[in-house]
């Protein structure tokens, strides 16, 4: 029971209370609360309930007649339907007059406070987030609001609320729980840089190369106290949140099991050998079994210890086993101190998003995706080497989010690209505070972004977020071991350069990152989409399962027995594979094979002559068109053909299914980090600068809809289509015309009574997306009654809660379907 803010009893010394069910309520029905008086009463009175919000609305205003026999608990009802914001003061008056056991008069005058929180209502992450990450001053934030920003963030160690977000009706997200143990090789500190620990280790290293201790991580990811010492500090911080919903719990900023992504040789502490002993045991079974693999003659799983990066380099046979299984264990022990994590969060607050914010490129630190995605539920990544492309694939139901850092149309640009790969909002970088002024007044950044912040807020990232991405039936392979295999063949012949990599260097000098990089380009070029498809999928037979046309095996290099065999199902049931390099030719513990697995299909693999490895800066100077012709023909003769066809170099054909209905976004594809691309004639995208005309190529005749301009334009079987260079635009394809949007309202409603309000549309699709705007008598929008709702089947109902203080008069409900453009208005008249 909630007993929050107590009130003395006037004259007499004593406390009455208001009692809930709970501190923090949900908004989806009325609830019983208790006035609960000093000591019992016998006699009539008065209970005034008045109910205020941190809007200023009076949600209830009424008076309750009361009569007592020897009782001391009114009980009443509230409706948190009628809620509008998180924070909530509700005060109860009590005036009585009675006689007490001994026949005295007994005269009571009273009042008790409450504060209570009614949670946000989104359950799930239907709607799209804008997330300001540094703190304005509390005032600043209605011209935040008012540029489509959302939420905003809080140090999920500190306690709730945050006030400078709650007094504004902001949720937020909990930042960095446990960074200190996640993130300790790149952490903030006040005194010193981020990557202080990194370096504290290479150059221990550096004194002794011979000996382990730089190779040790402190805290160890495996270590149990360390463990169990996050585990409670998340549970404390979920316990804390989770009343007021965070958009998403933080585990920690920018992690990895060294530097963000850079390569290092953790861990060799005696947690993680344990760990990893056991999980050898797990996977090889006998101890027989791991030395035959490894070319070792260990007597103890209590011995067996991998090999370092320096010895492995020194090895002869090409068997670098040892040291890829101690690299992929570090990636499980990552992705299981994630899982603890999460599971911590979990156990206080079921439904939350649990993640990681900064997450790095795949490869090392302990980015193996398809791990990462089974452990945790939520990412905020740096797009760096297809990860967003890689998470999508993978788990596209896991909500992404990405962070803007810069301003200009490149910037705008960006945002656009990540909503249409999937993105479900964004986090602000603003350590200037250009959004707002000190003044209220809206800063340089604010300004431009306004347009299309509000335009992603008011129900076109909400209606995208509602369909499903789609994918041709292209699968690439992603195979964290062939990863490993090819690092260590490039960088062998260097010998102990290793040690000075950085996750910097990681990122830009890999062939490995740019094929795979230059793949994707090329297919998106061609007008088609891709999915990655993970080594363990293919071992389960995902190739033949979802109907994949062609497999891309871009320098493929390890492959397990099981992945061999899927593949060459896959190629006998008339799939094609698309290969760079010689497949199989180690194992998956990257050790060299005799003969490559697929050596029986060497004849049957495709190859796209030319340049492959570059394409991705080849396009940027007009040099793409060997590759990319020969590409076309390819996928051409292979069957697999773009259902909405444009084709163009630089301009990507991005669809989503909602239902029957087919939304079709065309943006310019650019190349996203093109400063890192090399000579200077590859750091310019200026050749994706220029307005042009695209034309795009339908199924068949349909009914068409330009989303972004709200209108129909009628059926068509292709449209010539003028495409800004940094803005997309995106179309809705109906088999069957639509009807319009049908609003009913009631036509007059008295102040503090909830108006009902129902939306329908007939139509194909799965889901609508509605945004309404509820117009005061003074022709401003109300922001609290106002929104997006989401329409399954195209049908919604929503409330609205008039104030006993709201201003009387003709009040203004204006309707927008966001997928047909289909728009309506009701007037309310408020008394």
């Amino acid at each position: 029971m909630c007993r929050l803010l107590l009130v003395w009893i006037a004259g007499a010394g004593l406390a009455a209370e208001i009692v809930l069910p709970s501190p923090s309520l949900e908004r989806d029905a009325a609830v019983t609360a208790v006035y609960r008086t000093n000591s019992l009463a016998t006699g009539k009175g008065t209970l005034a309930i008045h109910w205020t919000d941190v809007h200023g609305r009076v949600v209830e205003d009424r008076s309750i007649p009361v009569a007592l026999t020897d009782e001391n608990e009114i009980a009443f009802q509230l409706d948190l339907r009628r809620a509008a914001a998180m924070k909530n003061l509700l005060r109860a008056r009590f005036t009585f007059s009675g006689r007490n056991k001994k026949g005295e008069p007994d005269q009571r005058s009273e009042e008790a406070l409450l504060e209570f929180l009614a949670r946000p209502p989104e359950k799930t992450w239907w709607d799209y987030r804008i997330i300001m990450w540094q703190p304005y001053r509390p005032e600043l934030y209605p011209a935040l609001k008012s540029i489509g920003i959302n939420a905003g963030q809080y140090i999920g160690r500190n306690k709730p609320p945050a006030d400078f977000l709650f007094r504004n009706d902001l949720q937020w997200y909990a930042e960095n729980i446990a960074t200190d143990f996640y993130a300790e090789y790149h952490r903030y500190r006040p005194d010193r840089r981020p990557n202080w620990s990194f370096y504290e280790a290479k150059d221990l290293y550096k004194k002794d190369p011979t000996s382990l201790e730089a190779f040790k991580r402190h805290p160890s990811l495996s270590d149990p106290a360390w463990l169990k010492k996050t585990q409670e500090r998340l549970i404390q911080a979920a316990r804390a949140h989770s009343p007021y919903r965070p958009v998403f719990y933080d585990l920690g900023d920018e992690s990895g099991v060294a530097d963000l992504s850079a390569y290092w040789d953790f861990d060799f502490s005696d947690h993680s050998l344990a760990g990893m002993r056991v999980w050898l045991k797990e996977r090889y079974g006998t101890l027989a079994a791991l030395n035959a693999q490894w070319g070792t003659a260990f007597s103890s799983w209590n011995l067996v210890v991998p090999e370092t990066t320096d010895q492995a380099m020194k090895r002869g046979d090409a068997n670098f086993s040892s040291w890829a299984d101690h690299k992929e264990w570090m990636d499980v022990a990552f992705a299981r101190a994630l899982e603890m994590g999460a599971a911590a969060i979990r156990s206080v607050d079921p439904a939350a998003y649990t993640g990681i914010a900064g997450a790095q490129m795949p490869g090392w630190g302990g980015y193996d995706y398809a791990r990462l995605t089974q452990a945790i539920n939520f990412f905020e990544p740096y797009d760096i080497g297809n990860n967003i492309e890689i998470i999508r694939s993978l788990a596209p139901r896991i909500p992404v989010v990405t962070t803007s850092f810069a301003r200009g149309p490149w910037e705008k640009h960006r945002v656009w690209y990540e909503l249409l790969h999937g993105n479900r909002g964004l986090i602000i970088w603003d350590e200037k505070f250009e959004f707002v002024n000190p003044d209220g007044s809206l800063g340089a950044r604010g300004q431009e972004v306004k347009p299309y912040y509000t335009e992603l807020r008011e129900g076109l990232g909400a209606l995208l977020i509602a369909s499903e991405r789609q994918a041709d039936p292209i699968a690439i392979h992603y195979s964290q071991a062939s990863f490993r295999t090819d690092w260590m063949l490039r960088h062998q012949p260097k010998g102990a350069a290793w040690v000075n990599r950085s996750a910097s260097t990681e990122r830009m000098d890999s062939d490995f990152l740019r094929l795979r990089e230059s793949y994707c380009r090329l297919v998106e070029d061609l007008g088609l989409q891709y999915n990655f498809v993970s080594s363990s999928q293919v071992e389960q037979g995902e190739l033949v399962r979802r109907g994949y046309r062609v497999l891309i095996l871009p320098d493929s290099i390890s492959l397990s027995e099981r992945e061999a065999q899927a593949i060459r199902e896959f190629a006998e049931q008339g799939g094609l594979v698309l290969a760079s390099g010689e497949p199989g030719t180690f194992d998956e513990h990257s050790r060299r094979l005799p003969a490559a697995r697929l050596a029986d299909l060497r004849d049957q693999f495709r190859r796209i002559p030319g340049d492959v490895l570059n394409y991705h800066q080849l396009r940027l100077v007009s040099k793409e068109q060997p590759v990319f012709q020969a590409a076309r023909a390819f996928f051409r003769d292979s069957g697999v053909a773009a259902p909405f066809a444009a084709g163009e170099v630089g301009v990507e054909v991005h669809r989503f299914q909602n239902g029957g209905v087919t939304l079709v976004g065309l943006l310019g594809n650019p190349q996203l980090r093109v400063d890192e691309l090399g000579p200077p004639e590859f750091k310019s995208n200026q050749r994706f600068e220029q307005s042009r005309s695209v034309r795009l190529a339908l199924p068949g005749e349909l009914h068409a809809f330009d989303v972004r301009n709200a209108r129909s334009l009628g059926s068509k079987k292709e449209l010539t289509v003028a495409l800004d260079p940094y803005e997309p635009s995106i179309f809705a394809f109906s088999p069957v015309p639509i009807s319009g949007l049908s609003l009913t309202a009631p036509k007059r409603i008295a102040r503090g009574a909830t108006a009902q309000l129902g939306l329908s549309i007939s139509s194909p699709a799965a889901a609508h997306v509605f945004h309404i705007d509820v117009v005061d008598p003074a022709g401003q929008v109300v922001p609290h009654y106002s929104g997006n709702l989401l329409a399954g089947r195209g049908r919604a109902g929503k409330l609205i809660p008039f104030a006993y203080n709201d201003p009387a008069g003709r009040w203004t409900v204006r309707a927008r379907d966001l997928l047909t453009g289909s728009s309506q208005t009701a007037a309310i008249e408020v008394r």
